[in-house]
Formats: structure tokens, C-alpha cells, sequence
């Protein structure tokens, strides 16, 4: 499918509450990707998930968001609802800076956040499907006129996973704070689906290359049958 091009991506996040100190930030998300020629200004991209952040939200409690830019944010884009971009469906049980209720501790039943992102057929536009412990349903677009280049029909990357902001002294959790060698409490993405050009989802059988800025402090699993563990650095306080 890569060749090809990516239209869209399923799957299921665990949602965690954090209590994250000043300057720390916490998220899981999947990006939707087009990288352009490798310059700043040439990167496009959609970001769903949810994500704690209390010098953006002003306190520490979890929200889904939304994010996206044309140029690597260097003069369109923003989070959520800040600029004109997101489009809203009317009657969405869902909104992007929404704040997700009855987070849990990390052993605790935790809340399923089901997310679609779609090239529509017709629009063009990129459909944003989410639901919290149900079927993702349609809560906005991104048009497809915000974007130029190649993004405007296709993503040449899909990723997936989690990502803290902070300073090197004070790192703040990932996921539910537990590596994922303890898989009974580490956070999860699972269902995890690529969608073709005609719209159908393809199931992720095999595993991906991954990422880790610092395996001892983060770390992610391998992909078993479209589902893997993530997080890291410490047992939250709840």
C-alpha cells in the first residue's frame, strides 16, 4: 500500500488522567502524513488523539484534540479549533479541545477512544470519525482546500503512538506511565487498520519499524495482530 499512498488510518486508544506538573505534556496520537520534500515548510499533517497539557488547557485534565498544518506549522495550522480549519459535524457527540471524563487508574477498566480518520471520495476532504467506548462516528473535516501538494489526495506516512514534552529533568508519564513489559497496565493502540484508496480498511498483520528517542525511560512493543504497548517512565500519581 505505501506506494500507493495512505487514505486513512482505524484503531483504538486507551485514554489515561494525568496529574502532569508545569512545562509537561502528554499525548497519544495518529499523524496522517505527507513530508514533502524534507523541508520544514513542505510538511503536512493531521494529528487525532487525546493528550494532557496543562500550559495549553490550563489544568491537567485529559482532552481530545485535533491538530494540523500546510507548512510545519510555520504559518498555518493549530490545535483544535484555535484557527479556522476544522470543520465541525452538527450534533457531533464529540469536539476537538473536548475534555474526556472518568479517566482511571492504569489497572482500572480505562476508557476506549475509536478513532477514523478518511479521504472522502468525493470531497476530497479528510472525515474525522471518533467515539468514546463506541463506534466512531462522523465529527468534522479538515477540507481538503487547507491543503496543497500531494496531501490534498493522499498521506505518504501513517504513525501512530505516543509522544511528552518537557524538560529533560522533569519527564512526565507516556501512555499510563508503565513500560510495556507490563501489559496488563501499560497504555495500547489495537484494531489497528490502513485504509486504501477505495476506502477499505486493511488490517496491520505484521509489525512496523518504530521509533524511541530513549528506550530506557519510553518504550513501544512490537505490533501483534494490528495491536501493541506503549509508555513509560513512571506510575502516575493519581
Amino acid at each position: 500500500m505505501a506506494q500507493d499512498g495512505y487514505y486513512g488510518f482505524i484503531g483504538t486508544m486507551d485514554v489515561y488522567g494525568l496529574q502532569l506538573k508545569p512545562g509537561q505534556g502528554s499525548a497519544a496520537a495518529v499523524w496522517v502524513v505527507d513530508d514533502g520534500d524534507g523541508t520544514l515548510s513542505s510538511k503536512k499533517n493531521i494529528m487525532i488523539g487525546w493528550d494532557v497539557f496543562p500550559e495549553v488547557y490550563g489544568d491537567s485534565r485529559t482532552y481530545f484534540y485535533t491538530k494540523w498544518t500546510n507548512d510545519g506549522f510555520q504559518s498555518t495550522g493549530c490545535l483544535n479549533m484555535e484557527c479556522p480549519g476544522f470543520r465541525p459535524e452538527k450534533g457531533a457527540a464529540i469536539a476537538p479541545g473536548q475534555v474526556i471524563d472518568h479517566v482511571l487508574e492504569p489497572k482500572a477498566t480505562k476508557p476506549k477512544l475509536n478513532l477514523k480518520i478518511i479521504k472522502d471520495g468525493t470531497s476530497g476532504d479528510w472525515l474525522i470519525h471518533a467515539g468514546l467506548n463506541r463506534e466512531p462516528a462522523l465529527i468534522g473535516r479538515f477540507p481538503r482546500s487547507l491543503f496543497t501538494g500531494g496531501f490534498s489526495d493522499k498521506a505518504n506516512a501513517v504513525l501512530f503512538g505516543g509522544v511528552v514534552a518537557a524538560p529533560i529533568t522533569n519527564p512526565p508519564p507516556m501512555g499510563s506511565g508503565y513500560l510495556p513489559t507490563s501489559e496488563n497496565s501499560a497504555a495500547s493502540i489495537s484494531n489497528i487498520q490502513l485504509i486504501d484508496q477505495n476506502g477499505r480498511g486493511w488490517p496491520l498483520t505484521g509489525d512496523l519499524p518504530k521509533f524511541e528517542t530513549n528506550g530506557n525511560a519510553y518504550a513501544v512493543s512490537p505490533i501483534v495482530n494490528g495491536k501493541f504497548f506503549y509508555g513509560g517512565y513512571e506510575h502516575p500519581k493519581m
